[in-house]
């Protein structure tokens, strides 16, 4: 593959490797956009140049130098003046994670089968299969072409956002 893009279990980084040879493209640019193809660079204008017999390269991105701390994030590889070549997408979910573990917490101290337990397994539940469903969504879409990706990033974010709906409904997700 030429771009991977993958993100640290902590929401802190995410890790670009960029692995072309120089016959295929030599100056090359990342941008980074969220579900809404809006720019979270922040600061970021990273640019590479490649050269004959060059290796992979390998670039973290700290999180917290982009403007968005969560949810879904694509990394586009540029040829410089030249377009699109790839992209990769990955979802930045620790604010689902932390709503998941103050559910679990509830149900470790639920001491009976009784409705309020059940609410709450019915719920983690729930947030735990959107969570699940729109990584897979994700892991579809960076194996398909660039015409088909934008529908399954869609629906990556639209279970990621209906998680986080659940989310902010019951725990807050400010743990």
């Amino acid at each position: 593959m030429a771009l991977s893009l993958n993100a640290a279990d902590s929401c802190k980084f995410l890790s670009v490797i960029i692995n072309y040879s120089a016959q295929q493209a030599t100056n090359l640019q990342i941008d980074i956009i969220d579900a809404n193809g809006i720019p979270v660079n922040g600061n970021l204008n990273p640019t590479f140049t490649i050269q004959p017999g060059s290796p992979a390269i390998s670039y973290p991105i700290p999180v917290n130098n982009l403007t968005v701390d969560y949810g879904i994030i694509t990394v586009v590889l540029n040829v410089q003046n030249g377009g699109e070549i790839d992209r990769q997408t990955v979802l930045l979910h620790c604010d689902i994670d932390c709503c998941l573990t103050k559910l679990t917490n509830e149900l470790i101290d639920c001491h009976c089968d009784c409705a309020r337990c059940s609410k709450t397994l019915a719920k983690a539940q729930k947030v735990f299969l959107l969570l699940d469903s729109a990584n897979y969504a994700l892991v579809q879409a960076n194996g398909v072409p660039l015409s088909q990706k934008p529908g399954f990033i869609d629906d990556a974010n639209s279970k990621y956002l209906k998680a986080k709906e659940i989310c902010d409904e019951s725990c807050g997700c400010d743990c």
